[in-house]
């Protein structure tokens, strides 16, 4: 066994001789060397034996979870674990053989109907088939064609975002004033739900106005100017403070998963006649900015997108800002 790197990719190679003695090159899709070698073990034994090994439903979390854990970022780990829940949640697994293309289209159907969005629903079902395929690759399950399972069209040219007044009708019908700072640490600051979670009073600078975000979903720290009307709640809050984290709502008052924090919000919201989930609270931040001149660099940098491409879904909230671009034209002499 041999193990290689393309010069032009980048990418590992295996390259080993079969049974009846023919060279076989084989890619392992990966630049990683440390995972090129676990998968390069795994391609090998694979090849001992024409048998599949089926693991227990246990046995292949514990597994899997490792390989997550040892390859993957934490976010990808949480999006599995979530899709597992919602999974288990329809139907028990009591082995791996019972989860098929057909299940995830199950899935998908009572996803859709308890009102997840498009990118949601692919998101589960993109995490449960890439967890199906590695068993496959481990050959602990039959091969099936997971490739057939149809995926949700998402409308990645607009957005959702949230007017001042249907704000302020949130604001109204907040069962705490916690839950008023995290609409505040949406709309006003931009902050996604685990940055929520994980903000502590320590990352809160009233001296220089900004909130500090660590690293998460971009791997990238940024500074987020804190307004009048997000200091308010802040200080409010701070005063009350149960423990060092900024955000607490949760069952009993106690910290609650960010799950909770995602469901909680979208059940005590149903009653408004416009559509609420958290994440729009962060669409609502950033389209303010456009529609109030701010450019996509800087909105950019305070999103902390990891690139402006991920910024321009809001350009077209920006239309006089094409206006005044086209104003610059020069001007024709009579």
């Amino acid at each position: 066994m041999h193990i290689y790197t393309d010069k032009r990719t980048g990418i590992k190679y295996i390259s080993y001789t079969d049974p009846s003695g023919k060279r076989v090159r084989r890619s392992l899709r990966t630049r990683n060397k440390s995972v090129a070698t676990i998968k390069a073990a795994d391609t090998i034994d694979n090849k001992k034996s024409a048998d599949y090994s089926p693991l227990s439903v246990d046995a292949f979390l514990f597994k899997y979870r490792e390989f997550l854990k040892a390859t993957k970022s934490k976010q990808t780990s949480e999006i599995f674990e979530t899709a597992w829940r919602k999974l288990t949640k329809l139907r028990e697994i009591r082995a791996l053989s019972e989860i098929t293309p057909a299940l995830l289209d199950d899935l998908q159907i009572a996803q859709k109907n308890a009102g997840v969005g498009h990118a949601g629903i692919n998101r589960t079902t993109r995490a449960l088939r890439t967890a199906m395929m590695q068993a496959e690759y481990w050959r602990l399950v039959t091969p099936q064609d997971w490739k057939r399972i149809v995926k949700f069209r998402e409308n990645k040219n607009r957005v959702e975002f949230h007017t001042i007044d249907e704000i302020k009708q949130i604001l109204a019908i907040c069962p705490s004033a916690d839950w008023e700072l995290v609409v505040l640490l949406g709309c006003r600051a931009g902050l996604r739900r685990g940055e929520m979670d994980h903000l502590k009073w320590e990352d809160v600078d009233f001296v220089r106005g900004q909130l500090h975000i660590a690293a998460n979903k971009t791997e990238n720290f940024r500074f987020v100017p804190i307004d009048p009307v997000l200091k308010s709640a802040l200080l409010s809050a701070q005063k009350k403070a149960k423990n060092e984290f900024v955000v607490n709502v949760g069952l009993s008052s106690s910290r609650g998963s960010k799950d909770y924090i995602t469901t909680y919000y979208a059940h005590f919201t149903r009653k408004l006649p416009f559509h609420c989930h958290l994440h729009k609270l962060r669409h609502t931040f950033a389209s303010h900015l456009v529609q109030a001149g701010a450019d996509l660099y800087h909105v950019s940098k305070l999103l902390g997108h990891s690139s402006i491409k991920m910024t321009e879904i809001y350009a077209h909230l920006a239309p006089r800002a094409l206006v005044d671009v086209v104003a610059l034209l020069p001007k024709f002499n009579n």
